[in-house]
């Protein structure tokens, strides 16, 4: 009988490139393909399972993505997200608690300007101030985040870090596959290409998509769970202050932290801002939250504030070449 959270677990880490991923699924976790298939249906129902498909770094694709944060007036905030939510570059966007109070990361081509386009945007959007932060270190990206259980890493690995892959037609064709949620059937790959009419083979998407694995192209291959569905209700994002001395130390011991998703150092512009580490904290309820918290606080010894998550705008993956 197929374990629904072994399941659950393999297809966070990775999902493999192959003509039938359910069926190599399916005769790792010794069941068969139409019990992966309808055990990974309950969970998309269930609203557990957000999506499958590839996680890309946009950077490598010719795009400048970073954090934005906007201190929007309550009277404005619905105005902000009408004018924000719709963008293509916007993946992430969420109502938090503080001086800043509403984040989105946004992508955008390389030869856009970045700051004019923020600055533009803040202002249809009724922002009384607004700061970019560019990510200058990952020190953890993505997590698991399993029921009854700690969120668990699963850091993707480059394996070949120096290799490079040339952004052509068939690598954009074979993106614009890769980044669409995988359909619940037995030849999923295929059934994307003739519904979405990409001219491309199926076995040169999936070539291409290990060649973009490899590379660091695309970061991972594999399904995104909605936190809040496995028990995971309380987040917040952890900002603290670091001088050259003590960051790699608060660095070293947060990557260690289990309720730590994401961790990056980040340098803003075009406003200062004295907290350069990024850590995003996970808990199963409010009073946990806090105590983690402390707990962080009581490591690394230096000013911090908290940006309580307070609403999800919008959380989905950014679509890259479909034009």
């Amino acid at each position: 009988m197929l374990d629904t959270k072994q399941l659950l677990k393999t297809v966070q880490i990775q999902v493999p490139l192959v003509t039938k991923p359910f069926n190599a699924i399916a005769d790792n976790l010794h069941s068969t393909e139409d019990e992966v298939i309808e055990a990974l249906a309950r969970l998309k129902q269930q609203g557990i399972v957000r999506s499958i498909a590839g996680i890309f770094n946009a950077t490598k694709l010719g795009y400048q993505s970073n954090l934005v944060a906007f201190d929007v007036p309550q009277n404005n905030i619905e105005k902000a997200v009408q004018v924000i939510n719709p963008l293509p570059g916007v993946s992430h966007n969420y109502l938090r608690e503080g001086d800043y109070n509403i984040w989105f990361t946004l992508a955008l081509p390389q030869e856009e300007n970045y700051l004019d386009y923020v600055e533009n945007l803040a202002k249809k959007a009724g922002a009384t101030r607004f700061n970019i932060f560019k990510a200058t270190t990952m020190v953890k990206l993505s997590a698991r985040f399993d029921p009854d259980d700690v969120i668990g890493d699963t850091q993707f690995t480059v394996k070949n870090p120096d290799a490079s892959i040339t952004i052509d037609n068939t690598v954009k064709k074979a993106i614009n596959v890769l980044q669409q949620d995988l359909p619940l059937v037995g030849e999923a790959f295929g059934a994307i290409v003739t519904e979405k009419k990409i001219s491309i083979g199926v076995d040169e998407v999936l070539t291409t998509g290990e060649k973009l694995l490899s590379t660091g192209v695309m970061r991972s291959y594999r399904a995104v769970v909605r936190h809040h569905a496995v028990g995971f209700v309380a987040n917040a994002m952890t900002v603290w202050k670091a001088d050259n001395e003590k960051l790699s130390d608060i660095l070293r011991e947060f990557s260690k932290e289990p309720s730590i998703s994401h961790l990056y150092v980040r340098q803003s512009f075009p406003n200062r801002w004295d907290y350069p580490v990024f850590a995003m904290v996970h808990a199963k309820s409010q009073d946990e939250l806090f105590a983690i918290i402390q707990k962080l606080h009581s490591i690394a010894k230096v000013d911090y504030r908290s940006y309580r998550s307070l609403q999800e705008f919008k959380k989905e993956r950014v679509k890259y070449f479909e034009n």
